[in-house]
């Protein structure tokens, strides 16, 4: 399959998407950019430039009727373009960006939808506004669906690798030690994957919550394993800078 890999490519088909929108409206446009970009292989910070240009050109009152008519298509690019529309919105409209990520990922059927919508969103959100998100994630820790805890860590292992202040890594690995006994399948991948990165650019904080961590009856093996790679990563990465 033809993987879409230069700008100026994409812009070709999304042009036409938006001037289906101008002439024709919301409906036609999502069907079009169905057919133009999401029924192709594009790669994902391409996918992201079209969000960027819909979020122009479509009016805010209609973002969100976007974002459904994109997310009922149950396409991989789809999720790139809404997460993404999300994270935009989130400046001016945070509580309903992650009421409506948190909506979308509960209705997944395959795991990437997690991680996609999950970095985009909620990793993005506790980067730039940890005071808001966090209370927020640990909110969502306790949902009913799997896939939104997954995203979770997903947006956390975002966040951590972007830059988040260590004090805001502390909190947030707070919270995955108290997931770190789950047999959920979902949620071990989303938490161990947070776990990991916390290891790796964070080990201080693993020393700190040694204690807590080599607790058997309180932290599965698995989450002891996640951790250990992490470490082997951040070790790796110094003799590389040695």
């Amino acid at each position: 399959m033809h993987i879409v890999t230069r700008k100026f490519e994409v812009k070709i088909y999304l042009d036409q998407c938006v001037l289906v929108y101008q002439t024709m409206g919301l409906t036609a446009c999502v069907k079009e950019l169905h057919i133009q970009v999401l029924k192709r292989k594009v790669r994902f910070p391409l996918l992201e430039y079209c969000a960027k240009t819909l979020y122009q050109k479509i009016p805010e009152s209609e973002h969100i009727i976007f974002c459904d008519q994109i997310e009922a298509l149950h396409t991989e690019g789809g999720n790139v373009i809404l997460g993404m529309m999300l994270q935009i919105r989130l400046i001016d409209n945070f509580k309903q960006s992650i009421e409506k990520a948190t909506e979308y990922v509960s209705n997944a059927d395959v795991w990437y939808v997690c991680d996609i919508i999950g970095e985009r969103v909620f990793g993005y959100a506790l980067l730039n506004w940890p005071v808001k998100t966090i209370p927020e994630i640990k909110r969502l820790s306790n949902h009913p669906a799997n896939w939104v805890i997954r995203s979770l860590g997903a947006g956390i292992h975002y966040a951590i690798k972007k830059g988040l202040d260590e004090n805001n890594v502390k909190t947030v690995f707070r919270l995955l030690l108290s997931m770190a006994n789950t047999k959920d399948k979902e949620i071990r991948q989303g938490v161990g994957w947070a776990a990991k990165t916390t290891a790796k650019f964070h080990p201080e904080i693993i020393d700190f919550f040694q204690k807590e961590i080599d607790n058997e009856e309180q932290v599965a093996n698995w989450f002891r394993v996640k951790i250990d790679i992490g470490l082997k990563r951040n070790n790796y990465a110094k003799r590389n800078r040695s």
